[in-house]
């Protein structure tokens, strides 16, 4: 996950707009109100990526909410998790996609898991708890930013700033913080396989370092072989 933290990427786009807001309004108007003007613009942006990023990271990834009781294993499942390692219980959604797949975005304060409808028909009980253990743990490590990283605001600058700030040994942890809260990697292990052997989720520049597996057309994610093979020896 990214060690840059959410604010400093919304004011990627938000610092140079109002920089020439300001610039414009000076020339046209007056030097004082492009000022003041400039900084409202950029002011009026960085509020919007920073507070608005949930809902086109949502959008992006194809996901709907799920209506309460709708899958009680999932519900039972994440529930449980959350209450036994003081996580706060996420919004739950699905995709709807034959891809063993999963993701979050949001905040500590306002989590959003995301499964694939593959995770909920070809996953058994254990794996889907493997699953959203991994998501799960990734709160406070980062999910802010990675959640901002798909603001469409941040355009062509994103792809760069994914490759800067996003490495697969963080990813890899996340698979052992997993463990850590299962005790047992068998089944993380086994999801993976399952996900390596399902057709993959499909591409989405933005959205591809949000999810678990990913679509593997890009270098963020790490290899699933290794994965496997670094959970099958604990």
């Amino acid at each position: 996950m990214p060690t840059m933290s959410s604010r400093t990427l919304a004011a990627i786009p938000a610092a140079p707009l109002g920089l020439i807001v300001a610039i414009v309004l000076a020339v046209v108007i007056h030097p004082v109100a492009g000022f003041v003007l400039g900084v409202a613009a950029g002011a009026a942006l960085f509020f919007w990526v920073l507070n608005g990023a949930v809902g086109p990271a949502l959008r992006a990834l194809g996901a709907f909410p799920l209506n309460e009781g709708s899958e009680p294993r999932l519900e039972s499942l994440a529930e449980s998790i959350c209450a036994s390692h003081g996580i706060a219980e996420p919004i739950l959604y699905v995709v709807e996609s034959s891809a063993i797949d999963a993701a979050v975005v949001g905040k500590p304060d306002d989590t959003h898991l995301i499964v694939t409808r593959g995770v909920l028909t070809k996953l058994e009980r254990l794996e889907i708890e493997a699953v959203i253990a991994r998501q799960m743990t990734l709160f406070g490590n980062g999910v802010s930013a990675a959640t901002t990283l798909a603001s469409p605001a941040l355009g062509p600058v994103a792809a760069g700033l994914r490759k800067r700030l996003l490495d697969d040994r963080r990813l890899v942890r996340a698979d052992f913080d997993a463990v850590g809260v299962t005790r047992y990697p068998p089944a993380l292990a086994a999801a993976f396989e399952k996900a390596v052997e399902s057709a993959r989720i499909s591409h989405n520049a933005r959205t591809n370092h949000l999810w678990m597996i990913g679509s593997g057309t890009d270098s963020i994610q790490p290899e699933m072989g290794e994965r496997v093979d670094a959970l099958r020896e604990l």
